[in-house]
């Protein structure tokens, strides 16, 4: 495609700018430094900067429609990942006549703090779903195993969902044409995997009565036992046994053990007179 004079001049005159904000971002945190430019093409201009951390900036005229000041100032806008499951709306505006380093001081300050941030986190959400993507193909090979009539494009493989036919269904031939499977199922339906691929759900029409039976025999978990090892585990430190304890009465003699039994005695006489109330025995 062939770039018009303009557009090769607003390219050079951004990257130009993309260069000059870079490097002083790479002044301004030297710690963090790493930051180059991307020289882009279009009609308003823009550039792209990047970081081996996997932060992207894009710098553009948002608005160069607008006559006047408006139309010459600059968007900055930080890039994270697709994956990204939160609300990302990190950019800034800046007048397109200010100096390179000023910019690339509003960008260090006004966007980068909350972009690291989110950018984190967006990392995060695509090494996730890289992983789940992985682990959704592993399944699909196994299920492909057990039913090798089970078809699946490249996006669908990805997304966890698969087909089968009936018979020898007529599938794509990669040429823009069909031809016959090579395998053939006994009934016709889908399988649609779980994110992580670990589960999933089946559905399949005129299913012999034989095989359904066996499918649901296999789905019946009564009647399987449950297999595995004991694991001992801590329990929490029990309280002390209460033992039995003599327990005393003001003005009474307690005598006897823990036997369940008791008995009065006689009233006994006192040296000095007056008498002692009886012995009881008490249990505790």
């Amino acid at each position: 495609m062939e770039i018009s004079p303009r557009w090769e001049k607003l390219g050079d005159e951004f990257a130009a700018l993309g260069q000059q904000v870079a490097a002083a971002l790479n002044a301004l945190e030297p710690e963090r430094r790493g930051w180059t430019h991307r020289r882009e093409n279009n009609a308003y201009g823009s550039v792209a900067l990047a970081h081996p951390a996997g932060w992207q900036l894009h710098i553009w005229r948002e608005k160069a429609h607008c006559k006047g000041a408006s139309g010459q100032r600059l968007t900055v806008k930080g890039i994270v990942p697709s994956e990204y499951r939160g609300r990302a709306q990190h950019r800034i505006t800046v007048a397109g006549d200010r100096r390179p380093g000023d910019i690339a001081r509003d960008i260090a300050r006004r966007l980068l703090p909350g972009y690291r941030d989110t950018a984190t986190k967006g990392f995060e959400h695509r090494d996730q779903e890289q992983a789940a993507t992985r682990a959704r193909v592993a399944a699909f090979a196994r299920l492909r195993e057990a039913l090798p009539a089970l078809t699946t494009g490249a996006s669908s493989i990805e997304s966890g969902y698969g087909l089968f036919y009936r018979g020898h269904a007529r599938v794509s031939d990669g040429r823009g044409g069909t031809r016959r499977s090579e395998h053939s199922a006994h009934a016709s339906g889908s399988v649609r995997l779980s994110f992580d691929g670990s589960t999933g759900s089946i559905r399949a029409d005129e299913v012999p009565l034989e095989l359904l039976v066996e499918f649901l025999a296999r789905l019946n978990a009564g009647s399987q036992a449950l297999t595995g090892t004991v694991m001992p585990r801590e329990l929490e430190t029990a309280l002390r046994e209460l033992g039995w304890a003599p327990r005393v009465i003001p003005g009474e003699v307690v005598t006897g053990g823990p036997t369940g039994g008791g008995e009065q005695r006689p009233v006994a006489p006192v040296a000095g007179g007056g008498t002692v109330a009886p012995a009881n025995v008490i249990e505790s």
